[in-house]
């Protein structure tokens, strides 16, 4: 019997929906349901907030929005040359609007790029870890995908480039935040033309980085490069949209030929070339305290953070930062969860690290925001201890109903956290957290900024026979709460 023919390419049945930020949509409409105010720590948009209200002396949002109400009822000039010449000069480096590809955004200037160059079986190298669009875009042409640790792709064998269609990185690196320098990535762009491997850059950060780091300059006599920009990152306006590529004359051509006609509206169009006009470029006053701000609420954030048990903040050159969660006793996708329920949203990174829930990406903002996040941080991680602490009593108590009430300390990494010889039997204190400062216990600021219930000087429930009284009374019928009241009655409080 002769096979169905299907409907669409089998690739299509191999891509998972795009989520943008952090919250699929059951968690999104729990938190919307909530009405909880959001701020959002899960994008990369400038800190300094939307260029129209930073700048207002000088773009006035309501005249460009009423001028471009004049052309809503007609297409676009497909040509967008204002656009493009903004934009070449925005960059200067000599770029003419020649060397621009207008679009709606970095991702269909990218999916313009791969859609004209992968066929079926070809090879698309990037660097692990990166955003998974890159991913998703080259699989829907049928490409196969091969990621490589960013120092071993910049330092591939011709044999390894020669093999490859497309090479395809962010800089500075997305979500880790560091930059390649201009002179070590011109290097690399010059063997990867060598081999005839199309190298394309996502500069969607860069001048909030170090826009002097740009391969923009690079594009005039190599055919083999793509540079990518963003608007929306730059000067936070992601509402409004349009994007750039930039390439040499030649190879701009051929792909505005066959780009979506008319994909930037009029709004997106006479806003953004507006800002794109801006006097100064890449090195307005704008984007020059966008990038001090950055520098300086990097330092802060990369510190605070960095005090929090488990939180492993990694260096960046960006206006976010990459960290680490594996000290971490809950993982990137339940710290996000979390967090969004109060408000804060982050981006759990499992999606760039093949599905490795190690990770978070948190974007800088201003040092009140910044305060906040890290008080909601703690507020998560007190609240979740105290599950933590329950679950793990009720292991207790059901461990000792089998007869085996012994605790091992020979794979604690944290013993003896009181005194030697301590007993172990309740890792967690069942009483956490009694307030009673009679037990040597007490209030203490804790990283995170919040004040936290210490017991570093209560040693009540290591004491041997303490802790036996106390398990034998918990092990008892009835409500565990109950019981956890009647050891506190009968054992701990005649002690105080």
């Amino acid at each position: 019997m002769e096979e169905k023919r299907a409907v669409l390419k089998e690739n299509v049945s191999m891509i998972a929906r795009s989520y943008h930020g952090v919250l699929l949509d059951e968690l999104r409409a729990k938190t919307y349901a909530q009405k909880t105010p959001t701020l959002d720590f899960s994008t990369r948009l400038n800190p300094k907030g939307n260029v129209f209200q930073c700048q207002n002396d000088i773009l006035d949002l309501h005249d460009l929005m009423h001028a471009s109400g004049d052309h809503i009822c007609q297409y676009p000039d497909n040509r967008y040359l204002e656009f493009r010449n903004a934009a070449a000069g925005f960059i200067g480096k000599g770029l003419t609007h020649s060397n621009i590809i207008p679009g709606s955004g970095t991702c269909e200037i990218i999916r313009l790029v791969l859609g004209c160059t992968l066929e079926k079986g070809d090879i698309v190298l990037v660097p692990f870890p990166s955003p998974p669009e890159y991913i998703r875009n080259s699989i829907l042409f049928g490409a196969r995908v091969i990621p490589l640790p960013p120092h071993e792709l910049l330092l591939a064998e011709d044999t390894v480039l020669s093999c490859a269609r497309v090479i395809l990185l962010s800089n500075p690196g997305n979500p880790g935040g560091r930059l390649i320098s201009k002179k070590e990535l011109r290097l690399f762009a010059q063997r990867c033309a060598e081999n005839r491997t199309l190298l394309i850059v996502d500069e969607s950060c860069i001048e909030l980085s170090d826009p002097s780091q740009t391969l923009a300059g690079h594009v005039f006599d190599n055919d083999f490069i793509v540079v990518v920009r963003s608007i929306a990152h730059a000067f936070a306006i992601p509402g409004l949209a349009a994007a750039y590529g930039i390439a040499s004359e030649k190879l701009a051509q051929l792909l505005d030929n066959v780009r979506f006609p008319w994909s930037i509206g009029a709004h997106s169009d006479v806003l953004c070339t507006a800002v794109l006009n801006m006097e100064g470029g890449t090195n307005s006053r704008y984007l020059e305290e966008s990038r001090e701000l950055i520098r300086s609420q990097r330092n802060y954030m990369i510190k605070r953070i960095g005090r929090i048990h488990g939180f492993s903040p990694q260096s960046s050159d960006a206006n976010y930062l990459l960290v680490d969660l594996k000290d971490l006793f809950m993982d990137a996708r339940t710290l996000t969860e979390n967090l969004a329920l109060k408000g804060f949203l982050i981006r759990d990174c499992s999606a760039f690290f093949q599905a490795e829930k190690q990770f978070v990406r948190i974007g800088l903002h201003l040092q009140e925001d910044g305060d906040s996040l890290l008080k909601a941080i703690g507020e998560v991680l007190t609240e979740t201890s105290k599950e933590g602490a329950r679950e793990r009593l009720e292991v207790t108590i059901e461990t000792a109903a089998t007869g085996d009430a012994s605790a091992s300390r020979g794979t604690c990494q944290y013993y003896p956290c009181h005194f030697e010889e301590q007993d172990c039997t309740f890792c967690f204190c069942p009483f956490y957290a009694c307030e009673d400062v009679r037990t040597g216990g007490k209030w203490i600021v804790a990283s995170s900024g919040n004040k936290v219930w210490s017991c570093e000087n209560c040693t009540y429930i290591h004491q041997s026979r303490l802790s036996r009284q106390i398990l034998d009374i918990l092990m008892e019928e009835g409500d565990t709460e109950d019981n956890i009241k009647k050891a506190w009655d009968l054992i701990i409080k005649p002690l105080l």
